[in-house]
């Protein structure tokens, strides 16, 4: 095993992504500033302090960079051809994960007693936090109220707030690989309150884009 550094300009030079990387990049990136600034709005309603929280470039693309490599090689060595938004965000989260590109600049902030344990967890996690929220979106635009009580909702507004829970521990303390995150999401999506991307549970038979046969 060896570690070999790649510039952006040299992966690119040797892959046919570079679109696909730039428009992933930029929605990341704008997910993880608009959380930054959630996040910040939070500290402040909760506590009074700024948490102050930056983003790495460098450690961003890098992720994205790993992750791009890992789906390239499912693309070229396996049937998937064009992978789910499931199984594409379980492998940029399982990176963002490994390289943290989301940093805590004010850490005093994880010892104020305003706050919750699990808000401080949040805040001390913020990586694995975000992810949770990419994770969540790749699979579900919304909910099925047209099609389930709202006795059902309700029971899937708490089931769905302690699966966000256990995920965010399930980052922090198991993930040993994309394609365990991926099972886990995908599990998630057959709760009958909430609307799956079709996607996601497309007809093999009807969609090429459909993983049927593993990685």
């Amino acid at each position: 095993m060896y570690l070999v550094f790649k510039s952006l300009e040299e992966w690119f030079a040797n892959n046919q992504l570079q679109s696909k990387f730039q428009d992933t990049y930029r929605t990341i990136y704008c997910a993880a500033h608009d959380f930054a600034l959630h996040m910040n709005k939070k500290a402040q309603e909760k506590s009074g302090e700024i948490a102050s929280i930056s983003i790495s470039e460098i450690l961003l693309k890098q992720a994205l960079i790993d992750a791009f490599d890992d789906l390239s090689r499912l693309i070229n060595y396996h049937p998937t051809k064009k992978p789910n938004p499931i199984k594409e965000m379980s492998y940029i989260a399982y990176w963002l994960v490994r390289h943290k590109p989301i940093r805590l600049e004010n850490e005093d902030i994880i010892c104020n007693e305003k706050l919750s344990d699990i808000a401080r967890m949040r805040f001390l996690f913020l990586n694995e936090e975000f992810c949770v929220k990419l994770l969540m979106n790749s699979a579900f635009e919304g909910k099925k109220e047209r099609h389930a009580s709202c006795s059902m909702i309700d029971a899937g507004e708490r089931q769905l707030r302690y699966y966000k829970r256990y995920l965010l521990y399930y980052l922090v303390y198991r993930l040993d690989s994309p394609k365990s995150l991926e099972a886990m999401i995908l599990g998630c999506t057959i709760h009958p309150a909430w609307e799956v991307d079709p996607v996601i549970w497309s007809n093999p038979e009807e969609n090429e884009d459909f993983l049927n046969n593993g990685d």
